[in-house]
């Protein structure tokens, strides 16, 4: 069957997706106190802002980076290899010249870090100066890995993207344990992350000509026809793309700016988690993102809108135990986790589990939105999506200042606009307007969301009791309480937000349920639709 065919490449890709997002976490939880205690607060901070600040010097691909993979997978549907071949050379060709510029700004950058942030030590001055051309000659290479990895996602190969990732992902962790512990620190930092992007951008290179052997890329090019299709998207999606990187990293800016560079260690502490999961969460709408966009191309509007309630639901399942997890638990693990008296001390792991707290709830009211965007942009509302997201940022950034520098709430002030400003803006638009353009029934998504509301409650509940009635703080206990609450969340999560028809799947397999016809009803919510839109 199509939807059966359909839902197994979609499974292997979030499998794979979310295999490659584990080996992540797990570095991360293992690397990150070792970094922060080898560096000290005030060089991880100094590590963390410079980080940030090339990734505000990302936004200057003007959107053509998203307009790309989009462009990439249009073309290869239509089978039209001429002109999926020239967007490749026409991204790389501009990127390349965009590549010069980073150069220069990173140079400028790096010549006024000091003053931009005015708490930096002396001796980090020089050091910061050399660094950052460095890390802006990086972003070159993360670009051009990303158009490759865009031809392996079009063709639905998550698993050797994933791969190539798990690969360089090795290289970093152990490439950053070496040269820490050989003392060269920030400049040893550098120098790994510059290797990891040469060996990405090579992979992906020698994948994306096995998998599309017609794939040409040289010489580069400047075509205009697809200069301006890139452009025509771009434009708007680099509006949003920025907007959302404002919401996400201008908050370590504000810290470092108005607070204090050793206090971007403990907000980005606090925040870590919650960025790693937006990988998680994403995985789910980058891997159905190329079947959304589509149905979209076809007309077909049904299978669209079964898309966006998978998502949903998918989402729903994952988030809640995640951001409530956070929220319940956050407090115990950062003082498993980083509580080193020396370098982390007590007001520092009660900072961060305020930020994580705060951040988390951020999320989980963001959750009834999830797959909002893709959404919008498959059928072309990438406009609406960028409005919105500007509304959001500027909100965000004037509530954080206001937050610091009126109220004087510090770093949970930072994330306190972040949650405000999410709750006033996108929170509810998006899913309205994604609702609205599908012409979905109101009533089909309140239910997903009350499902989502019920899950939510029982969980919450369940979690608090274990905290309340396991009180010892050791990484042991800390695991038990995990497992117990995921024991009593799975059976919620799959009564309540698995459609009937997936749940009658998974019990034929374990051989609980007798074999025998799905209902019209059940199949209709569950189903892809097999219609003759459909290919």
């Amino acid at each position: 069957m199509k939807s059966d065919s359909k839902a197994w490449v979609h499974a292997r890709n979030l499998a794979v997706n979310w295999i490659g997002f584990g080996a992540s976490m797990v570095v991360m939880f293992l690397l990150s106190p070792f970094v922060v205690r080898t560096l000290g607060e005030t060089a991880y901070g100094i590590w963390s802002l410079m980080t940030v600040v090339m990734g505000y010097m990302g936004m200057c691909d003007i959107g053509v980076r998203a307009s790309t993979g989009r462009y990439i997978i249009l073309y290869l549907g239509r089978e039209d290899h001429k002109r999926l071949c020239e967007t490749v050379r026409t991204s790389l060709g501009l990127f390349s010249i965009l590549g010069l510029l980073f150069l220069v700004a990173g140079i400028g950058i790096g010549a006024g870090f000091p003053y931009f942030f005015p708490s930096t030590p002396q001796q980090y001055h020089d050091l910061a100066q050399f660094l950052l051309p460095v890390l802006a000659v990086k972003i070159w290479f993360s670009v051009a890995t990303a158009i490759f990895s865009s031809v392996l996602v079009a063709h639905d190969r998550f698993d050797l993207a994933r791969g190539v990732d798990l690969v360089v992902l090795a290289v970093r962790a152990a490439g950053t344990v070496v040269v820490l512990k050989l003392g060269y620190g920030l400049a040893g930092l550098v120098g790994v992350h510059l290797c990891e992007g040469v060996l990405g951008l090579a992979a992906n290179y020698a994948l994306a000509q096995r998998v599309y052997p017609r794939l040409h890329v040289w010489p580069f090019a400047l075509a205009r026809a697809r200069l301006k299709e890139l452009f025509s998207y771009g434009i708007w999606a680099a509006i949003a793309t920025n907007a959302y990187r404002i919401i996400g990293q201008t908050d370590l800016i504000i810290v470092g700016a108005l607070i204090g560079v050793g206090r971007v260690t403990v907000y980005s502490v606090g925040a870590m988690l919650i960025y790693y999961s937006d990988s998680i969460m994403s995985k789910i709408y980058v891997t159905f993102f190329p079947s959304v966009q589509r149905a979209a191309a076809r007309g077909d509007i049904e299978s669209v809108r079964w898309y966006y309630l998978r998502q949903l639901r998918l989402a729903l399942a994952l988030g809640i135990p995640m951001y409530l997890g956070y929220i319940i638990f956050g407090r115990l693990f950062v003082g498993l986790w980083m509580g080193h008296p020396v370098a982390f001390p007590e007001t520092s792991v009660a900072g961060a589990a305020a930020v994580m707290a705060v951040l988390s709830l951020t999320k989980l009211l963001y959750l009834p939105a999830f797959g909002g965007e893709a959404l919008l942009a498959a059928v072309d509302r990438v406009r609406f999506v960028s409005v919105t997201a500007v509304a959001e940022a500027l909100t965000n950034l004037g509530l954080s200042i206001f937050f610091v520098m009126v109220l004087d709430w510090g770093i949970v002030g930072v994330a306190a606009g972040t949650l405000v400003a999410r709750a006033l803006v996108r929170g509810w638009v998006m899913p309205w307007q994604a609702v609205r353009e599908t012409g979905l029934q109101a009533a089909s998504f309140l239910k997903v969301i009350g499902l989502g509301l019920l899950t939510s409650g029982g969980f919450g509940l369940w979690s608090l009791a274990l905290r309340k009635f396991i009180v010892e703080e050791s990484w042991t206990m800390f695991w038990v309480q995990v497992a117990l609450a995921l024991v009593g969340y799975i059976p919620m999560a799959f009564f309540l937000l698995v459609p009937p028809v997936d749940r009658k799947r998974f019990l034929r397999l374990l051989k609980l349920s007798a074999p025998g016809a799905l209902s019209e009803a059940e199949a209709g919510e569950g189903e892809l639709p097999d219609h003759g839109s459909r290919r």
